[in-house]
């Protein structure tokens, strides 16, 4: 019992001696005052409207004519913003009603209110009167996108659809699905021009028909998703003068990219026209004879088959301020002269929006 009271006292103080030693060492504090954590803002107004409440009206429309909506979308918020739209709401009708239309024709016609005589031949020859004039409609939509208040600093322009397209209200906007017109700086502001072509040879059963929708305009911030991830998709397009988006294939690709970092973080994926060789992806400006001074190359790779698949993080040595993007041939560009060596346009895919990007580094 004695040798265990003994060993017990020394644990004991051997405990006190470290307890002390815990204790005794130098310090010094430092306290950073005032750190503040601040939500960005994401705010569009339209025409000046904010909220837009503007509602527009296209009348007395005859086959071969064209109707415009025009509007004006400025970003008032604190950050870029990626800018899609939408028609939703269809309410199509026959009209004014100013015919009495009687049951017959071929197709056993119920007969009802028309708004004219040769609407109602067509409706007792079709059967029924067919109120479906968005297919009748063929639809234009562009957009210009000014850095600044005013129209003189266009930085960048695309024709999205075109009445050479020969594309319908309803192949369009048929699912309500948005379609997207591009980015807008801060304190920028994009022009948006739609036509609305009435069908040359819609026949006398859209006589007096109308047609109500609703207009979507949204505002997103450039990072999408859980990721944090923006994205802007690169497609083949017409070439000069208006270098027309060639909407209805598969050759385009998307490129999805951390807007903020040390490093451009990224990865790509794009479906291409020519297999097996190989295709660099570039940042090659913003406006002027590309690619610019500070073209830079983010990536490249070999196609498998017809597709590209890239990712990586590039130091790229600086911001890239509403700049574009493009996917060329590797065989066409020489990235230490930062010059075009041939051109392939039927190779390249381009922006079909603006990349922003805050390198944290420099």
């Amino acid at each position: 019992m004695k040798k265990i009271v003994i060993s017990l006292s020394v644990i004991t103080a051997v405990a006190a001696i470290v307890i002390g030693a815990t204790t005794a060492y130098f310090s010094d504090t430092e306290t950073s005052v005032g750190n503040t954590f601040s939500a960005g803002t994401i705010d569009i107004a339209i025409d000046a409207q904010n909220p837009w409440t503007r509602n527009y009206s296209i009348g007395d429309l005859k086959p071969g004519e064209t109707g415009y909506i025009n509007f004006d979308i400025t970003n008032v918020g604190q950050n870029p913003v990626n800018v899609s739209k939408n028609l939703s709401n269809w309410n199509e009708s026959t009209g004014l009603i100013g015919y009495a239309c009687p049951a017959g024709g071929g197709h056993g016609y119920n007969g009802g209110n028309v708004s004219s005589e040769p609407e109602c031949v067509k409706a007792q020859d079709n059967g029924s009167d067919l109120n479906n004039v968005q297919s009748q409609i063929i639809y234009d939509l562009s957009v210009k996108v000014y850095g600044s208040a005013g129209e003189t600093n266009l930085i960048w322009w695309q024709d999205i659809y075109t009445d050479a397209e020969g594309q319908s209200l309803t192949n369009v906007y048929g699912q309500e699905q948005y379609v997207d017109l591009g980015m807008i700086p801060v304190g920028g502001h994009m022009l948006v021009k739609q036509s609305y072509h009435f069908d040359y040879n819609a026949g006398n059963e859209y006589q007096g028909d109308e047609l109500s929708f609703n207009i979507t305009v949204k505002g997103e911030q450039l990072p999408q998703g859980d990721d944090g991830l923006a994205s802007v998709v690169l497609e083949n397009k017409a070439g000069a003068p208006n270098w027309d988006i060639l909407q209805f294939d598969s050759i385009k690709g998307t490129l999805n990219y951390q807007t903020s970092g040390d490093t451009f973080n990224y990865n790509f994926s794009a479906t291409v026209k020519t297999n097996a060789i190989n295709y660099t992806l570039l940042y090659v400006g913003t406006t002027g004879d590309y690619p610019a001074p500070g073209s830079k190359v983010i990536g490249s790779g070999l196609a498998s088959g017809s597709v590209v698949t890239l990712s990586g993080s590039p130091e790229l040595l600086g911001d890239i301020v509403n700049g574009k993007v493009w996917l060329v041939p590797s065989s066409t560009y020489d990235a230490g002269t930062h010059l075009f060596t041939g051109w392939d346009h039927a190779n390249n895919l381009y922006e079909t929006g603006l990349v922003n990007y805050d390198d944290t580094n420099n």
